[in-house]
């Protein structure tokens, strides 16, 4: 048995974060968010790890083998020249090896333990299987449609709404059904799906079965939404205070709160989980680090500055008087002093963000800025909601965004 870890996509709906990191390496309470499926398969006894990359290969082959390590998970990367789709990914995974293999996207939030229960009866008998996640609305995924514990055939996002079971990108394939991947053909976007090899091996007595995962245990990381919601879940199940930092006496500490190694909590700062901090991270003082968190390894998070639900990535600053909320902040960020990021509008309705050029309803009534790396503002700058700042880019003091600003671009009152 082996498993393949579908990790080549570049993630062009998360952009502007996807300008210098690949999705797979999105950040959800303090882990990559390949890791969780990578520890179902060290979960599932799998040993042979052969993970398919493309975009930003290095990057990605860096983190994943320490993962494997840390795991016990023997990691072979396998590189797909061209992104031709899922079907094409897995294809050429198993031109190393064909063996029964548990094929997982590495996109995906996964509760790892629940998942790897929920498999494990069929694997252990080397069946087909697939998970499933009930959803409120399937038009935005692949819809299976099955007879009793069966899986005729999956319909990629269906006009029909409502609600159903999604596919939700896990499967278990036996090395004969696997083969059938030769006679797929390319989609109406021009792509080889793997979704296409379960009606086609129904139809030769192949079937999959299918087992249903409660949606509280997984999330696709699609949009920039997405991963809040996944380092949401993921904070939810933390369990136990740890502090292996140092933390001030003066400090307050409410709730699950994760403080790694080197982290230091200066005094009067206030922290209410469930909240992660990374290592060498320093807060404070008189920060107030609100529930549902993640503030990635040496950020700094400085005097009276507020975050709230939200991801600041690795070596970003927000030094003084800065409100960060319901926000993503990409790597080697520096938010000037005063930099507020809003969250809700006037009118409290829905954020719409857009996105590959459509305004898109995130679903969320607060949702604050998405911000690539190595971005610089100056004091008092104040970014609206749903607002997008493209990396390298420099805004100037005093001016307040209102519109997407491309990568690389310097922002005065003037451009806007």
């Amino acid at each position: 048995m082996i498993g393949i870890v579908l990790a080549a996509g570049v993630g062009k709906r998360l952009k502007p974060l996807t300008e210098s990191r690949p999705k797979v390496l999105m950040p959800v309470a303090g882990k990559p968010v390949i890791y969780y499926p990578l520890k179902m398969l060290s979960l599932l006894n799998v040993n042979d790890v052969y993970v398919v990359v493309s975009y930003m290969r290095e990057a990605v082959e860096d983190v994943v083998k320490r993962l494997g390590d840390e795991l016990l998970l023997n990691i072979h990367f396998v590189a797909q020249e061209k992104e031709l789709g899922t079907a094409h990914a897995v294809k050429v995974a198993i031109e190393k090896v064909l063996d029964y293999a548990i094929v997982v996207y590495g996109d995906l939030y996964i509760d790892s333990e629940v998942v790897a229960k929920a498999l494990k009866p069929a694997v252990v008998k080397g069946l087909n299987v697939l998970t499933a996640v009930e959803v409120p609305d399937v038009t935005k995924y692949g819809k299976l449609v099955v007879s009793g514990n069966s899986v005729l055939k999956i319909v990629e996002k269906p006009s029909e709404g409502g609600g159903g079971l999604a596919n939700a990108g896990i499967y278990a394939i036996r090395a004969s059904t696997l083969n059938i991947l030769n006679e797929v053909r390319p989609s109406v976007r021009g792509e080889y799906e793997l979704t296409d090899i379960v009606e086609m091996a129904s139809s030769r007595g192949e079937e999959f079965k299918y087992v249903v995962i409660g949606s509280e245990h997984w999330q696709d990381i699609g949009y920039p939404w997405d991963l809040l919601k996944a380092n949401k879940m993921a904070l939810e199940k933390l369990r136990q205070r740890v502090v292996l930092g140092d933390v001030d006496v003066h400090t307050t500490i409410k709730g699950m709160v994760y403080v790694d190694y080197g982290a230091m909590v200066k005094g009067c700062s206030y922290v209410e989980g469930p909240v992660y901090i990374g290592r060498e991270a320093v807060i404070g003082p008189n920060a107030y680090i609100r529930p549902y968190t993640t503030i990635m390894n040496k950020a700094r998070i400085g005097f009276s500055v507020e975050a709230k639900e939200s991801i600041v990535m690795e070596n970003t600053h927000a030094e003084h008087l800065t409100y960060i909320g319901d926000s993503i902040i990409a790597e080697n960020v520096n938010l000037g002093a005063g930099t507020l990021l809003a969250n809700l509008r006037f009118d409290e309705a829905n954020v719409k963000i857009y996105v590959e050029g459509k305004k898109i309803d995130s679903g969320r009534r607060k949702f604050g800025a998405v911000i690539g790396s190595h971005v610089k503002t100056g004091v008092n700058v104040s970014i609206m909601p749903g607002v997008k700042i493209g990396s390298y880019s420099v805004i100037y003091p005093g001016v307040t965004v209102y519109k997407d600003v491309p990568p690389k671009t310097v922002v005065t009152k003037d451009w806007l």
